[in-house]
């Protein structure tokens, strides 16, 4: 079974080394959207919706400076942190992190299929 969950975070970054405007300080609401695989279980759950979505969120760098955490920010860097986070999470709960997309606007993303 797959679940899907989507998120927000707004988070400000720039890009090292780039030409363009993007090498300056800006900031993004990001949207997030996690595909998870996993068992139902006895509850007729594969996991409980509420507890997903708070665990998802602490994952999230939500109006933080994202160069703190990566040298170069791109959507794609960021996507490949947030995949490797909370990959390690779900496994503790027993659930695979299938598909995780990074939305930077409504039409650019960067996006990661396991």
């Amino acid at each position: 079974m797959i679940l899907k969950i989507k998120s927000k975070f707004s988070a400000a970054h720039k890009l090292p080394g780039y030409n363009g405007e993007c090498s300056n300080l800006h900031g993004h609401t990001w949207q997030v959207v996690f595909e998870i695989e996993g068992n139902v279980g006895q509850s007729g759950m594969v996991y409980d919706f509420k507890l997903l979505k708070a665990m998802l969120k602490e994952a999230l760098p939500d109006h933080k400076y994202l160069n703190d955490f990566i040298e170069n920010p791109t959507a794609e860097n960021i996507c490949q942190m947030l995949f490797d986070k909370v990959s390690a999470q779900l496994a503790e709960k027993k659930l695979v992190l299938k598909t995780l997309e990074v939305w930077e606007n409504e039409d650019a993303a960067a996006i990661i299929k396991k």
